[in-house]
């Protein structure tokens, strides 16, 4: 096994945790004002540098300032599910009680924070070395059977190694004393229970996403002028100069559009569901609806991305395409948008459709692409992304830019509406 550097360890999830936890742990192992341990009698045997339940508890209270004992029982349950003291017998409970079961403090080389790299060969042969003990006593669970049983296929090339070096290992262990085995298999049993824990148990190793997005990563101060000036060189590349009259000009003009719009800035009808109790607003801006208010149609006549982010206005679009018998670049758009939605178990599937009903040979409805593009598509079939029509649908849009949305926002339907 290998033991990662420090400069390693700091980029490991959870890394900020292990740490303030190991603070805990090593003021609790204080000569003098830490953690009482003793020789605690063990049934027969006498096991050294022990402590109980109680202890644990007592301490807590005491050093920590924690005033309930129920919650300093649950800090010291924690520390013993993360492996940073461990039950003096075969059982690996992990919840302590006010009681005089015993604990150790498990050896700095075992805690989690070290995060070994701990191949498929080191716990082949600890599970190896517990069945060639005591079955009743050192047997094996149904799921560490089962991964023994992997790891023999896994590891069939040097199988005959490791059984040698579980082999060896137990000899060394059964000429130790009693008391120094039942520590030595308590001390293991709880290293590999957070390493390897059971499929019912979550691992102490993984870090949840939404600890992630909240967890303080300290970043080299080189490191992040190099991203903050790649990032600005990147901006100033791909700046499009213009002079600030324009710019203001053109800020004027999409507030004038757009001020109508803003429920805070201009008028809310039929009223403002913000300020008063009625709520016919969000009935009328519901994504579909039977009649839409003039005010919404109105919007759609600002350009087509208006128009087709609107659910009721694509409706009343396709209405005007079937009239129009231009349906076809419609609907190319609206199935590019549900690969764009859909599971990944399925995008293959939406994708093979679109090209046999939109761009294939003789389609049904074929859309007006170039060849390049349909190439590219076409490369890509046997293994879509979401993104596989991208090119296409740009075209597409641009198409009914000029063509389709122009005729319906001028048609008798639109000014009905």
């Amino acid at each position: 096994m290998e033991i990662t550097t420090n400069a390693q360890r700091k980029g490991l999830p959870r890394s900020l945790q292990f740490q303030r936890m190991e603070r805990i742990v090593k003021a609790m192992q204080h000569p003098t004002a830490g953690v009482p341990v003793r020789s605690q009698k063990l049934f027969l045997t006498t096991v050294p540098n022990a402590f109980t339940g109680n202890d644990i508890t007592e301490w807590i209270m005491q050093k920590l300032g924690v005033k309930d004992s129920v919650e300093a029982l649950h800090l010291a349950s924690l520390l013993c599910y993360y492996g940073y003291f461990f039950h003096v017998t075969t059982n690996g409970a992990v919840q302590i009680k006010e009681d005089n079961e015993l604990f150790r403090f498990q050896a700095p080389y075992f805690w989690v924070s070290t995060n070994w790299t701990t191949g498929n060969t080191e716990y082949a042969i600890y599970l190896i070395k517990r069945t060639l003990r005591n079955r009743q006593r050192h047997g094996l669970e149904e799921h560490e059977m089962r991964a023994l049983d992997d790891l023999k296929k896994k590891l069939l090339h040097q199988w005959d190694f490791v059984t040698m070096q579980a082999e060896a290992q137990f000899r060394v262990l059964k000429d130790r004393k009693k008391t120094d085995k039942t520590i030595i298999d308590s001390q293991e049993r709880a290293f590999w229970r957070v390493m390897r824990p059971s499929p019912d148990e979550t691992s102490v190793l993984e870090m949840d996403i939404r600890n992630d997005l909240y967890t303080f990563r300290p970043m080299r101060r080189d490191e992040a002028l190099k991203r903050r000036l790649e990032y600005l060189q990147q901006a100033l590349t791909n700046r499009v100069r213009t002079k600030s009259s324009q710019t203001h000009q053109s800020l004027c003009a999409f507030f004038e559009v757009f001020s109508d719009y803003d429920p805070f800035l201009g008028h809310c009808p039929p009223s403002n569901p913000w300020l008063t109790s009625d709520t016919d607003r969000w009935d009328l801006m519901q994504p579909l609806v039977d009649t839409p208010t003039q005010l919404r149609v109105r919007r759609w006549s600002f350009n087509c991305k208006e128009l087709l982010s609107d659910q009721t206005g694509v409706r009343e679009f396709m209405k005007f395409c079937k009239a129009d018998f231009s349906t076809e670049s419609l609907n190319f758009y609206l199935h590019v948008q549900e690969i764009r939605n859909c599971p990944l178990s399925k995008i293959k599937e939406k994708a093979d459709v679109v090209y046999r009903e939109h761009l294939a040979p003789n389609a049904p409805q074929e859309v007006n692409i170039n060849d390049t593009i349909r190439t590219k598509i076409i490369k890509q079939l046997t293994n879509p992304s979401r993104e596989i029509f991208l090119e296409a649908e740009k075209h597409i849009v641009e198409l009914m830019k000029k063509n389709s949305y122009p005729r319906f926002i001028q048609s008798e339907q639109y000014r009905n509406l």
